[in-house]
Formats: C-alpha cells, structure tokens, sequence
C-alpha cells in the first residue's frame, strides 16, 4: 500500500521506471567510487600496520628488552591494534563490489520489466543499506577514536606509567603519518644497564589535550594556556591523541562521507524501484498490460 500511495503521490509508472535507470546508472558510478575510497583507506591503514610493525622489529632488536611501547618484543609485532583501521575500508570495497552487480541487476530490471527480477534488486539493495550503515558506523568509530579496540589497547596504554608512555614512544620513526609537531617536544632518559642516555621525541602537550604541568620543558609550558589547556593555536602544539586522530580522520572519514552520500541515493533508488513493481508490467509476447 505504502508504495501505491507513493506511486499516486510522487511520480507514474513511467517516471519511476526512468528515474530508476538513471539512478541506478549514478548507483553504478557510486560503486566504483566506493571501491577507490574504500582502496586508498585500505592502502593508508595497510602502510601504517606495515610500518607499526617495522618499528617494532627495529627498536626490539636494539632495545634487547621484553616491551617497547606499542610493541610486543617477545613475538616481534605491534600491539596496535591495525585490523580496527582496515575493516571500515576493507567493508567499503565489498560494498562497492555487491552495488556494481545489484546495480546492473536493477537495470536489467527496470528495462526488461520483469517483477521477479526489481524484487531481488529490492532485497539485495536492502541489505546493502544495511551493511552500508554497519561499515559507515565504523568508519565514524575509527574517526573519532570511539572504537574500543582504540581507547584501550592503544590509547590506554600511551596514557600509563610516569613519566607516561607517550613520551617513550619514537613518533618521528613513523613521521610518514604523524606532522612535525607530533615529535617537537624532547624526553631523555638513562639507560644503566648500558650507561646510555635515550632521546625521544614526543608531542608538546599531554597525551589528552591539556597542557605537561609536571617538570615540564620550557616548550611544553609554552604550550599552556591560562586554563591549562594545549594551546592549538601555536602550529607546534598538539596533544597525542590529537595526532592519532588525524590519522583516524584520514582512514575513517572519507569511509563515512561516500556510505552517506550513497545511501541517500539508495534510498530514492529503493523507493522508484517499489513504485516501478508495484506499477503497470507488459505481459510477455503481448500489447495487454497488468496490474502488479
């Protein structure tokens, strides 16, 4: 009933049929769009677990102990959690891939005007939507840094220890993805048992956005503002978690830009789809047409 409503309301047999073609053909270029987004996040979030893994091979071969920060040196890889980056991307290019065929399924539906046919086009889209939200939603996690797998096993342990981890974890080493103010800052700490002293570079506020108020740097306190906050407006100034979220933007937005922008098309394409079964279908070999 509610797709007859909308048949009498909004548009004929004939203008739902043509504006179900052309969606779909716009459908049809989403997808591919869907896939190179979904591609270049995917090549982003695979280049920094690539990396994340390298640093720790590297710096547990020098270091000779049992943990660095962000790295397990007993089994030689990164405790980042890299997977939670790569499933909105990786879930994005499988989208695009189901939407290329459903698309052209719905084509092929519209055209030949075979109900059988723009039924399964209905379902299959349905589920498309569906699984467009799930992955558009973990796109978001991942930007704004909601995703558990991110607050605890990496952000929690940056936060730990004092002074805190984040101050001993070598982001100039991964300067590929964090900016020149992510290690602006310095920490030296002495190694005795090699009677070595270890520089560090670091972001100049603390790991959650307010100023280091405890032996802090000459830098660091230039860094505070009056209500002891990270002073953002200085280009050299920015918390940990803030270069981590930039990372987080880059792999998770452009997921959560194209799933929105495609289910709204979706959408009117579903709705042209209802009207266009529910509307008059030429009888096969024949002039007669019939009512759905």
């Amino acid at each position: 009933m509610a797709a007859l409503e909308l048949n009498k309301c909004c548009c004929d047999y004939k203008a739902a049929r043509r504006l179900m073609l052309v969606t779909n053909m716009i459908l049809l270029i989403f997808s591919i769009i869907f896939i190179a987004v979904g591609g270049v996040s995917l090549a982003i979030a695979n280049s920094f677990a690539n990396e994340a893994q390298s640093y720790c091979v590297e710096h547990c071969a020098l270091s000779g102990d049992a943990y660095e920060v962000g790295c397990n040196c007993i089994e030689e890889k990164t405790t980042i959690p890299s997977i939670v980056f790569q499933t909105p991307s990786i879930g994005l290019i499988l989208l695009g891939v189901f939407s290329f065929f459903t698309s052209i399924l719905g084509c092929v539906g519209a055209i030949r005007e075979r109900q059988s046919l723009i039924l399964a086009y209905i379902c299959l889209l349905a589920m498309i939507i569906l699984l467009q939200i799930v992955f558009g939603a973990a796109g978001a996690a991942v930007a704004n840094a909601n995703a558990e797998d991110i607050e605890g096993p990496l952000f929690g342990v940056l936060r730990q220890n004092n002074p805190p981890n984040y101050k001993r974890f070598k982001w100039q080493d991964l300067s590929e993805f964090f900016e020149s103010a992510c290690y602006a800052g310095t920490f030296r700490e002495l190694d005795v048992d090699k009677n070595t002293t270890i520089i560090y570079k670091h972001p100049l506020c603390d790991f959650d956005g307010h100023c280091v108020r405890t032996e802090a740097t000459e830098e660091e306190e230039a860094c505070c503002t009056d209500d002891f906050d990270c002073n953002t407006d200085n280009p050299n100034c920015i918390s940990g978690s803030g270069c981590f979220m930039d990372l987080f933007r880059r792999i998770g937005l452009p997921v959560v830009i194209v799933s929105i922008f495609g289910f709204l098309l979706e959408i009117v394409t579903i709705a042209c789809a209802c009207v266009v079964r529910t509307g008059e279908f030429r009888l096969p070999r024949q002039g007669k047409t019939i009512n759905a």
